[in-house]
């Protein structure tokens, strides 16, 4: 991806919900001189920031630097869901690679959502974390899955967090006549993303951690002492972790094939008078449907509807996202005519062809992850720490990760966007015909 991007930021976070609510930010300095550092870690958003956080907590000398602002890109522009699992099944990766490696992904899946909520306890960071979620079902074959779900984790753990809701219940817990029943999971919940981006870049920088801002990275040399080159300052260090996903574009062109930027899309209505919140989700849990292109929503602190979806791979957003979303919403709650839209944006997530986040060395002392797809808030977390783990030494979670072998995108760059929006065409049809088959 282009640095026209970070250019066209101007410094500054995406005009969004979450940054007009995030309060106090920190600013830090943009990388001016040549420095050295034990660490460097490339990208400001939640996996940078929670390797920096590992690191410094065991006394590492971490210089980060972000092309923009610390959670600017999807760590702080997301739903803000706070989602367990992965793409493929603990079941799937037992049939691949066998039981052990399963059993390391399931309880790294449950460690992510516990760094989250042990994170923002320690450091004090108030992050508006509620827990709740809903796997909410549109079709049949949504309910059959949602057995399936119950039926894996009480394999692999987490079946006492789950409750399935029935078709007569469901009302109950949305106000909306789009579902025929939903799956409740009490370790699952939401948050604002971009208020617990800048507290832990805040606990990193208390730490000792040395965060430059504004300050993309233009190449990347492995080796002994790998470097790491910016406009105005280079950084030598003994190891690299990338973690800037698709925004690293040219200064790691190996890694661009092997993911796809897709952009999605928020709204955040007006603030809603209780009573309406009580009845719209009386629970306050984040809902996510079952389809493959899907809708996610929940309500923020202040009361608003915060809602999510259209994932869009053509690299052109919608003339109007406000707009667009709005009739999105309505689908799902009719009752919402009459509410004012506040909010309105969208950016980037990177998908792996597997929808599996990929793990990696990418050069000489020079390690990396990307492509999480759109489940990232938990996941990055996690791969901050085993990436951590890895430069001190300890390499056995990262290579139970780096087993999963992912695919350069049929076509590279340039065909990549073609092929997928086949894909998406094939998965909207799916869709469509699974809930018209009720």
């Amino acid at each position: 991806m282009s640095h026209s991007v970070f250019k066209n930021a101007k410094g500054q976070h995406v005009d969004s919900y979450y940054a007009a609510t995030v309060g106090e930010v920190a600013d830090y300095p943009r990388l001016q001189a040549d420095i050295e550092a034990e660490v460097c870690i490339i990208g400001g958003g939640f996996a940078g920031i929670s390797a920096a956080i590992e690191l410094a907590e065991q006394g590492h000398d971490v210089v980060l630097l972000e092309g923009v602002r610390v959670g600017w890109a999807a760590s702080g522009r997301n739903g803000g869901q706070i989602i367990g699992g992965w793409r493929d099944s603990y079941d799937d990766l037992e049939a691949k690679f066998g039981y052990d490696t399963a059993k390391t992904f399931a309880d790294m899946s449950n460690e992510g959502k516990q760094i989250i909520y042990d994170r923002a306890e320690k450091y004090k960071i108030n992050a508006d974390i509620k827990k709740g979620y809903l796997l909410a079902a549109m079709c049949k074959s949504h309910v059959n899955y949602m057995h399936d779900y119950i039926a894996e984790a009480e394999k692999w753990g987490g079946a006492e967090h789950y409750r399935l809701i029935s078709q007569q219940d469901v009302k109950n817990y949305i106000d909306s006549n789009s579902y025929i029943g939903a799956l409740d999971n009490q370790s699952n919940g939401h948050l604002h993303p971009l208020k617990l981006a800048v507290g832990e870049a805040k606990a990193a920088a208390d730490l000792g951690v040395r965060i430059y801002e504004h300050s993309p990275v233009l190449d990347v040399q492995g080796g002994d002492e790998p470097v790491v080159t910016t406009a105005h300052g280079k950084v030598k260090a003994k190891q690299v972790i990338m973690t800037a996903n698709c925004y690293l574009g040219k200064a790691a062109p190996k890694l661009e094939k092997k993911i796809m930027p897709a952009g999605t899309y928020v709204i955040a209505t007006e603030p809603l008078a209780a009573e309406r919140v009580a009845k719209l989700i009386p629970q306050g849990q984040a809902v996510c449907d079952m389809r493959h292109i899907l809708d996610y929503y929940r309500i923020t602190a202040d009361n608003r509807l915060l809602f999510g979806g259209k994932t869009i791979y053509s690299g052109k957003d919608p003339k109007d996202i406000g707009k667009s979303m709005f009739k999105d919403m309505l689908k799902v709650f009719p009752q919402l005519a009459d509410v004012k839209i506040d909010f309105a944006w969208g950016g980037h997530i990177d998908l792996s062809v597997n929808r599996m986040p990929h793990m990696g060395r990418y050069a000489d002392n020079v390690y990396f992850v990307q492509g999480f797809s759109g489940f990232g808030v938990v996941a990055t977390h996690i791969a901050g720490r085993v990436l951590a783990e890895k430069v001190m030494g300890n390499t056995q979670r990262y290579d139970i990760w780096n087993q999963i072998k992912h695919h350069t995108f049929p076509g590279g760059t340039l065909l990549r966007k073609p092929g997928y929006l086949l894909g998406s065409s094939f998965f909207y049809l799916r869709d469509m015909i699974d809930t018209m088959k009720g």
